[in-house]
């Protein structure tokens, strides 16, 4: 039976807990670790040329954790560790690594869900100033600690009037550029989260004051699994999926995004949905009435 690769991921956490929870690795586990490793590259393999080779580069993304998780853990199981803090301290750095993998795996799993996406999925009104207003709430203090100032910026005397969509798909475009934002600044910058509107649509702005996006890079930063200078030589820079993944939320949406940069002094991510109007009200109203 062919299983999904968030599917393994999960089968190779619990295996985690349960070594660290009783601070011992045994055959039947390294077993399975090996199994689910094995597994992956046939889940991640494909027959199409071009998409097999996109799905390989995933597939090493996710291997080579699992790898390293399965080396951890077959230290413990030989006895190579003698002390059982240390032996602990392994099992907690294998369970890391597999932590680790939760963010790739969630984000080829939307990507997944946007491929094909159903427009009747896309029909929920949005207020883009609750979601901007709950990141912020939620990423706030954990920049702070970090160093690095978050603040949020949206107009008291005006309402933000909603969009049309899917909240949790929009959630995501709001967090990734501000996690983005935030792995490429710097101790004792900031990040500006601001939303307003236009005529025809609502405004998302994230600006940080960080490292910049080189000249070359600049037009290629929406590409899918495209890794500029920058995030290379970022050990937290990704595999190169954020991005263009925002990109295809925003575009379901029938919206844009565009970004501006100078090397040194920061980025700005737009993103720009098209407002809720009265005739989404009345699509959403003769849809229920079809319905028999």
């Amino acid at each position: 039976m062919k299983h999904e690769p968030w599917e393994l991921v999960m089968r190779a956490q619990v295996i985690l807990h349960q070594a660290s929870k009783k601070c011992v690795c045994n055959t039947g586990m390294m077993a399975d670790l090996n199994k689910i490793t094995d597994e992956l590259e046939i889940a991640l393999s494909g027959d199409e040329p071009t998409a097999g080779e996109v799905l390989r580069i995933l597939g090493h993304e996710l291997k080579s954790p699992i790898a390293a998780i399965v080396s951890l853990l077959h230290a413990v199981e030989i006895g190579y560790v003698k002390n059982p803090e240390n032996s602990l301290r392994m099992i907690g750095r294998a369970r890391k690594r597999a932590e680790e993998l939760v963010p790739l795996v969630t984000d080829i799993m939307v990507l997944g869900n946007l491929t094909g996406a159903d427009p009747s999925q896309l029909d929920e009104k949005v207020s883009m100033l609750e979601v901007c207003r709950s990141v912020h709430e939620l990423m706030e203090l954990m920049f702070m600690e970090k160093g690095i100032c978050f603040k949020f910026f949206y107009p008291e005397d005006e309402p933000v009037m909603p969009v049309k969509g899917k909240e949790t798909f929009l959630r995501r475009v709001v967090q990734n550029l501000c996690v983005n934002a935030f792995k490429y600044n710097r101790t004792g910058g900031c990040i500006y989260l601001r939303v307003f509107q236009d005529d025809t649509f609502v405004v998302v702005e994230v600006e940080d004051t960080g490292m910049g996006i080189p000249p070359q890079d600049l037009p290629h930063v929406f590409d899918f699994l495209f890794r500029g200078k920058q995030a290379k030589r970022n050990p937290d820079g990704g595999l190169g999926l954020g991005l263009s993944m925002v990109k295809q939320i925003v575009q379901v949406h029938g919206g844009k995004i565009s970004a501006e940069s100078e090397e040194e002094k920061g980025t700005t991510m737009t993103v720009r949905i098209p407002l809720w109007s009265d005739s989404d009200s009345d699509s959403d109203s003769d849809s229920d009435e079809s319905v028999i």
